[in-house]
């Protein structure tokens, strides 16, 4: 393989020419199988490769792994299930599944002895309920909402509904929630009194059907039209800006294995590191590395 980044488990890991069509994806923690007519049954694969994780980067290793399934000409499969990245991690480091999707840096805490190959960047965005049309939040709004200190909407500039902020987070598990606190609120907790919500569909629903929440999303997810991504610091939260670097809300996709990547599985990782292909795929929506 070649210019594929690593970064050792247990360290302190740290528009394009056209938009392909949005692929919208069910929020469904089961294990999904890639099957049809375009891919073979698991059965009639040379090689199997399995996957959980992350919910956010799922849409994008499920278009990965579509695409590589054919070029392969269906000599291997994939068997790709959800549930969080920490959830990822441990399958990996357990010899649960071949790779994990982690959407978060390598933290000290993880398991020794994992590889972390990033494959793509995105964006995180805080996202209001649609009739709720807040432009922009600065630092220290978005700290005092998700922390739990500013509860009305009424104490905030901007915002087009009343009433009581409903907050709406992710369970421990996901890695969108690590880099949010990271990121957004210097590491300080969210709200005890927030919801929690085990993947990005589910978060997604929760505030396009709650008048008064606010929540997180990656860019993928925010820009589905459903609900409102609010600017942050004065900086509009696109794939266009954070591409740019002028949003700077942005974190990792990797693929994460026991060990360094072998066989079926770095074959894998390798076309994501350096085919063209795999690259519009991952330009169309989301960040290269």
């Amino acid at each position: 393989m070649h210019r594929i980044r690593r970064f050792e488990g247990g360290a302190a890991g740290r528009r394009p020419a056209s938009r392909a069509p949005r692929l919208r994806f069910a929020a469904s923690l089961a294990a999904v199988t890639l099957i049809g007519s375009a891919v073979p049954a698991i059965a009639s694969a040379t090689s199997v490769i399995t996957i959980s994780g992350a919910t956010a980067s799922y849409p994008l290793v499920q278009l990965l792994a579509h695409k590589y399934v054919k070029l392969e000409h269906n000599k291997v499969s994939f068997r790709i299930s959800q549930g969080g990245a920490q959830i990822g991690v441990n399958d990996v480091a357990a010899g649960r599944v071949t790779i994990g999707d982690v959407s978060r840096d390598p933290l000290p805490t993880d398991p020794p002895g994992l590889v972390f190959y990033p494959i793509a960047k995105y964006a995180i965005c805080v996202v209001t309920n649609k009739s709720n049309h807040l432009a922009n939040l600065s630092e220290a709004q978005v700290q005092a909402i998700f922390t739990g200190k500013d509860r009305e909407w009424s104490q905030i500039s901007g915002a087009s509904v009343s009433g009581p902020i409903d907050i709406i987070s992710r369970t421990s598990t996901a890695g969108v929630l690590t880099n949010f606190k990271s990121l957004f609120l210097a590491n300080k907790s969210v709200s005890k009194l927030a919801a929690e919500e085990p993947s990005e569909g589910l978060l997604e629903q929760q505030v396009e059907n709650t008048p008064g929440a606010i929540g997180f999303l990656s860019n993928y997810r925010a820009d589905s039209g459903g609900v409102n991504a609010v600017g942050y610091n004065g900086v509009g939260c696109t794939l266009a800006n954070a591409s740019s670097g002028q949003y700077s809300a942005v974190a990792r996709f990797y693929e994460v294995t026991k060990g360094k990547a072998s066989g079926a599985a770095a074959k894998f990782i390798s076309w994501i590191d350096s085919s063209r292909v795999a690259h519009k795929i991952v330009a169309s929506q989301w960040i290269p590395v």
